[in-house]
């Protein structure tokens, strides 16, 4: 929570008690392009300030609350507003006339000091922001504007931290330099994620400190180093976090994973390193779910193994990672699996989908007495069947009574995709 610059604040309450005025969502302190004739310090609520660009674009640099000094920098270069400061919450101000203020600041040392480290704190604030811009997309960006808006203006509640100021969400996108609509969808997708929920247009954050855990998880699993995902997942478990949410960072970090392979950012090697981090860390949050009795819901289930004779485990393990950072629940069987495995399998899953892997064309023909031990036990029509692996083509697939193929990962994801997906279900992690 944010703590007001007490020295700054309690200095000017104490110097001019009587300039404390009122003032209401909407009034405007001064313009951009305003000579400078009085300095604001914030006693509580808060203001917007922002500037326009050439081409009428709005940018909002901060929403500033108790304890920040309004206009300081501007008397300090030229006593020209570069900015406007907008009051979007009820307020009160301590208004300093200029002549006043140059009389404190050229006699007082605290004063001055107070100024100076207010200045310094702005300084700061630009380039966070110019940081963000640079290296953060949208929704990361709006993350970090969340957190700092909850930092300055959080109340705490039963809930999580309710960022308490009136803003919109194109209040929002001035802050973050996006649109009203991508601010929306970047706030579904945190909500889907966990990190808030909201109520009408109140904005509810869970805590900082659990925001950073799973935001260091998700970051664990695309570039982590051995076993820091796993240590990861007991951290947030410990800390309380909902266990669904903690799912759901491992998800994230795989779909990030996804994203920068099918964009030729990441190749096969870096596929595995990640899918090393959820096999240690899956097993952790899987276990704690269970343990709560937990139900989860899963775009579809799939049951998966590498047939028999066949003991190559990379294909497998790679696309079963991708189908799970889109929301499948993927049984792995593992490799070496038997016809009656499987068919033992569909019986006890009831999976949407068999999938079936081999690399070697000798045991490729594994597939077609799968397919037909499943016709044997009366189950092939309850489910689709996938086949995939270098050897395997159309023409096989089509022969053995398959319901598609595919010879890479993505494409087998794809597939299983299109099977499973409905319009109510186009967002691929875990809801809560």
């Amino acid at each position: 929570m944010h703590t007001p610059d007490i020295n700054l604040l309690g200095l000017v309450l104490k110097q001019w008690p009587e300039r404390v005025r009122s003032y209401k969502r909407g009034n405007v302190l001064y313009w951009q392009g305003d000579p400078v004739e009085n300095l604001y310090v914030v006693q509580n609520g808060a203001v917007k300030i922002s500037s326009i660009s050439s081409s009428g674009k709005i940018y909002s640099h901060g929403i500033l609350g108790a304890g920040h000094l309004l206009g300081a920098t501007d008397y300090f270069l030229d006593s020209i507003h570069e900015t406007t400061a907008e009051v979007v919450d009820k307020t009160l101000l301590v208004v300093i006339p200029l002549s006043e203020f140059q009389h404190l600041i050229g006699r007082d040392r605290n004063f001055s000091t107070c100024v100076m480290r207010e200045l310094a704190k702005e300084a700061k604030v630009h380039f966070s922001k110019a940081q963000d811009l640079s290296f953060l997309d949208a929704q990361q960006r709006l993350k970090h504007c969340l957190i700092k808006l909850a930092e300055e203006h959080g109340l705490e509640t039963d809930k999580g931290v309710e960022i308490d100021v009136n803003i919109t969400h194109e209040d929002i996108a001035e802050l973050i330099n996006a649109n009203r609509t991508t601010i929306t969808l970047c706030l579904q997708d945190l909500k889907k994620l966990g990190y808030l929920i909201t109520e009408g247009r109140r904005i509810i954050l869970i805590p900082v400190n659990h925001i950073i855990i799973l935001d260091q998880l998700s970051e664990a699993v695309v570039c982590g180093g051995i076993g820091e995902a796993a240590d990861l997942v007991n951290t947030a478990i410990a800390e309380g976090i909902d266990l669904v949410i903690v799912l759901n960072a491992l998800m994230s970090g795989m779909k990030e994973v996804d994203r920068r392979y099918a964009q030729g950012q990441n190749d096969i090697n870096d596929i595995m390193w990640s899918a090393t981090h959820m096999q240690e860390a899956l097993p952790i949050i899987e276990a704690a779910i269970k343990h709560e009795d937990i139900s989860l819901n899963h775009l579809g289930r799939i049951v998966f193994g590498t047939v028999q004779g066949d003991i190559h485990n990379i294909g497998k393990t790679m696309v079963t990672m991708l189908l799970r950072a889109r929301g499948f629940e993927v049984i792995d069987l593992g490799v070496d699996i038997s016809a009656e495995e499987f068919v033992e399998a569909v019986k006890k899953y009831k999976p949407d989908i068999l999938a079936m892997s081999a690399l070697l064309s000798t045991t490729q023909l594994e597939m077609k007495n799968v397919v037909q031990a499943l016709e044997d036990a009366g189950v092939r029509d309850q489910i689709k069947v996938m086949i995939g692996g270098t050897p395997i083509t159309p023409k096989f697939a089509q022969e053995i009574g398959a319901d598609g193929y595919a010879q890479e990962a993505r494409g087998g994801v794809e597939l299983a995709w299109g099977w499973c997906s409905n319009p109510d279900s186009w967002f691929p992690l875990v809801e809560l």
